[in-house]
């Protein structure tokens, strides 16, 4: 069984969310920001199509707590199991639906077997769970035959699954001879000693295929899985639980544990089941968590399998077709499928797969750029720490190297088109990429660029005087590491009319024009690459923050309080104090 559409409505913080699931795809990655109601769409799944009878629903799990609206969760439920068709199943409520994913009332030629299945809440706060037919006709639908759906959920709450009892998969997977009544039994009259003297060959057959499972899926490396007594639990029903040898897998870590738990819940969910699991990479190294993605692919148990990460090294290894993209916009949220993405996604997934779990994300043309707009990052941040305001990282933004301006619209484009938010950040002295810019702005894309016919450091020149231009030069002077070296360098330019010093006063004191003066410095830093590369444009960015109110720095900056006001969501506000003079550091 798999799902191939979901509509939910009005539960947490999704308004309205309309999926069509992607058929050809098992495995399907959620990706994007924090609060983006990716987690929300597994609970939604899991409490629609897993088997607990009862859910305790609040106000709060109303979208913007109005218990008004009704939560309203529904699927399409396709690739249905033969016992689920039988007239004595589901057999006379089966709809259609056709290759666009949507719903016909019967099954016709060239459409495919379907059930519709929808859980709804109301103020009431009783959930109510019902197949229904697209004409509006329904029937409950009971925990027992949801049961038939074999769908779970792996999250943080795993030490239940680990321990014998009724609701617990363990329990329903010993439930057929009794076994575990008997042990429990044993162990209420003397505890562990006398559970450990207790034989029971189908729990110790079951211990052994868990730690069979447990080890195919990376858990950890298993030897000795048995049945004992969790004495940290003084409930009977959940104190039967796995060890490792005498250790309670509940003492282990939480990526082990959690990986139990998904191989006792496959077991108990049996062949072609559907699983959930929230932060895939929780508690596990990435190289388990890159091991257990790979396996829930290959592993034929599974029908389909959803989950949510934020790492960044499983956006980079997973197959691009598995990776979806969700996105809300006050509530409405959008699933993007990456399957059949072009080259450049591909590179941008895998150079800078962090972008794709950002909720806004500027595209900085180059080392340059990318150094200073961290190093203003840290002091807009500090700024706003010391106001109790919000910092770039908990806006979400991720700051991107766009490796050259001929990748940075396309890539920003290719972002836009998925949901972000995205900004450019780059020179202006370059009209080849201009008609590439325009294309990204009309996706969408913010464009902020430098003044035109100016790159970062004829901009940060541009306006300076003498004073300001001889700072300029101290700050290569700490980049080239020796004052000998930067005169060598800015005598390169023009070795028929060199400078008599690294004070730009001496200069026009020579006759050399300012003008003049300025545009030797900008060729200069350029030719001999004074901040080409990530510590030369925070080196660069930490000049300009310490001259932010300087006037000679004025046009610089307003271009800069762009960026700001993209990252943090502002509106640009009134000038800032530029009435000094000096850029001296």
């Amino acid at each position: 069984m798999r799902v191939r559409r979901l509509w939910v409505e009005n539960f947490r913080g999704i308004k309205c969310l309309d999926w069509k699931i992607p058929t050809n795809q098992k495995l399907i990655a959620l990706i994007g920001p924090g609060d983006g109601g990716k987690s929300t769409i597994l609970d939604a799944i899991h409490y629609l199509l897993g088997d607990r009878w009862s859910i305790p629903f609040a106000d709060t799990d109303f979208f913007k707590v109005d218990v008004q609206n009704p939560i309203i969760i529904k699927a399409l439920l396709i690739d249905l199991p033969s016992a689920l068709k039988k007239d004595s199943a589901f057999g006379l409520w089966l709809s259609g639906v056709d290759q666009g994913g949507e719903p016909l009332q019967d099954p016709e030629d060239g459409s495919e077997s379907a059930l519709l299945v929808q859980l709804s809440v109301d103020s009431s706060l009783e959930p109510r769970w019902t197949v229904i037919r697209p004409d509006g006709a329904e029937k409950h639908l009971t925990s027992a035959q949801r049961r038939a759906f074999s769908t779970f959920k792996v999250d943080d709450r795993t030490d239940a699954q680990l321990r014998w009892s009724r609701n617990s998969a363990l329990g329903r997977l010993s439930s057929a001879d009794g076994s575990e009544r008997d042990a429990l039994a044993a162990a209420s009259r003397a505890a562990r000693e006398a559970l450990a003297d207790h034989e029971s060959s189908s729990l110790a057959d079951l211990a052994e295929k868990v730690q069979d499972r447990a080890n195919q899926v990376g858990g950890g490396s298993f030897g000795n899985l048995r049945p004992g007594l969790d004495t940290s639990r003084s409930s009977m029903g959940a104190a039967l639980a796995l060890h490792e040898d005498v250790i309670p897998l509940t003492r282990y870590g939480l990526g082990s544990r959690r990986l139990a738990s998904l191989a006792i819940q496959q077991l108990a969910a049996g062949s072609r089941s559907v699983a959930v699991v929230d932060e895939l990479e929780s508690g596990l190294e990435p190289h388990r968590a890159v091991r257990l993605l790979n396996y829930l692919l290959s592993d034929d148990g599974y029908s389909q399998i959803m989950v949510t990460t934020h790492s960044p090294v499983i956006v980079e290894q997973a197959q691009i077709e598995n990776l979806a993209t969700v996105q809300n916009q006050d509530g409405t949220v959008i699933v993007t499928s990456l399957g059949g993405a072009g080259d450049l996604m591909q590179r941008l997934r895998r150079s800078r797969p962090s972008s794709l779990l950002a909720r806004r994300v500027v595209v900085a043309e180059g080392k340059t750029e990318y150094g200073l707009l961290l190093e203003c990052l840290d002091a807009w941040d500090a700024q706003r720490t010391e106001l109790g305001m919000s910092t770039s990282a908990g806006e979400g933004v991720a700051i991107q190297d766009g490796n050259g301006g001929t990748e940075v619209g396309p890539r920003a484009e290719a972002l836009s088109r998925l949901g972000l938010n995205v900004a450019t950040f780059l020179d202006n002295d370059d009209d080849s990429v201009n008609e590439c810019i325009a294309s990204a702005e009309a996706s969408g894309v913010k464009v902020i660029r430098w003044n035109p016919g100016l790159n970062t450091e004829s901009q940060a020149c541009a306006d300076l005087k003498a004073n300001g231009l001889t700072s300029f030069i101290k700050l290569g002077v700490e980049r080239r590491s020796g004052e000998d070296t930067v005169l060598q360098d800015l005598n390169s330019i023009e070795p028929t009319n060199p400078v008599p010093s690294l004070d730009v006063e001496d200069w026009t004191l020579s006759g050399i024009a300012l003008e003049d003066a300025r545009d030797r410095i900008v060729t200069a830093a350029v030719k001999r690459k004074w901040f080409k590369n990530v510590d030369g444009g925070r080196a660069l960015g930490e000049w300009i923050v310490r001259n932010y109110t300087k006037k000679q720095l004025a046009s610089t900056v307003a271009l800069l309080e762009q960026v700001k006001a993209f990252v943090y969501s502002e509106k640009l506000g009134p000038g800032k104090d530029t009435s000094g003079e000096r850029a001296d550091g």
